[in-house]
């Protein structure tokens, strides 16, 4: 009896080793996140056609909702990282930076979140100039790593391998007259509604808050001895950054809006 009951002991641990050493592999082996690379723009682009990969660039701003949006939801989906990490060389771009304004200048990128996607001999086969879901991001990669869709297609522009490094002067320059623009003013708003009642501002602000993780703020405002109210998103240094956030707006969520 005894013997039974130390076999069976030894029986159940090692079921359960085994299904220890099963969760566990599992777990190593289940992707985590993005590799996106530290790398710079043109070292990543080049790895990629190195080891016969599409090279996948998101262009962001800290700023920007929709890019907020896709890096919680989108970015995190374990089907878009396992794709992304097995078939591309994957970078972001903080249009703020340096680097990142003179790439951001050089494809033309006027609008975020903006996806660019190159085939393995460094062509650009795809721009993407929209908040992406989880399935539309899968389709984009999916198509892309099937070998008959890696050739160009037409574009907004013309890129020409050759002009690859000569940019950086003047784009160096324009970078310091973008952050030197409108310095006097320290702030900039998207006004996206008006009202003569404080009830219909607060309604407004209450929808907002659903979608948006921006500051709002609503502003009093004397017009012919009456009191309006004002409903003001964000907080940007730069009328350009305000700017690019209104653009947003429209395009992604029909918000008609005004810089302030």
């Amino acid at each position: 009896m005894k013997l039974v009951n130390k076999m069976l002991k030894i029986t159940c641990l090692m079921i359960l080793m085994v299904s220890y050493s099963q969760v566990a592999e599992a777990n190593n082996t289940a992707p985590g996140a993005i590799d996106f690379t530290n790398e710079s723009f043109d070292s990543a682009k080049q790895r990629a056609s190195e080891e016969g990969k599409l090279f996948f660039v998101d262009f962001y701003a800290n700023w920007c909702t929709p890019c907020k949006w896709m890096e919680s939801t989108t970015f995190k989906d374990k089907e878009v990282i396992k794709t992304l990490n097995s078939n591309y060389v994957s970078i972001k771009v903080d249009i703020d930076t340096q680097e990142g304004f003179s790439i951001k200048e050089k494809y033309q990128i006027s609008v975020l979140p903006t996806l660019l996607i190159f085939n393995s001999d460094g062509e650009l086969v795809e721009r993407v100039q929209e908040t992406l879901s989880r399935s539309k991001m899968m389709n984009l990669l999916t198509f892309h790593v099937h070998k008959d869709a890696k050739v160009v297609q037409n574009h907004y522009f013309n890129q020409s391998p050759n002009k690859d490094t000569a940019i950086q002067a003047p784009a160096e320059e324009k970078y310091k007259e973008y952050r030197n623009t409108n310095s006097n003013k320290s702030t900039y708003r998207i006004q996206v509604g008006d009202y003569n009642n404080y009830e219909s501002a607060l309604t407004k602000v209450n929808e907002i808050r659903e979608e948006f993780l921006e500051e709002i703020i609503v502003l009093n405002d004397y017009r012919d001895g009456k009191v309006w109210y004002r409903v003001l998103m964000g907080n940007f240094s730069s009328e350009s950054e305000a700017t690019s956030f209104q653009v947003i707006l429209k395009r992604d969520f029909q918000i008609d809006s005004i810089v302030y």
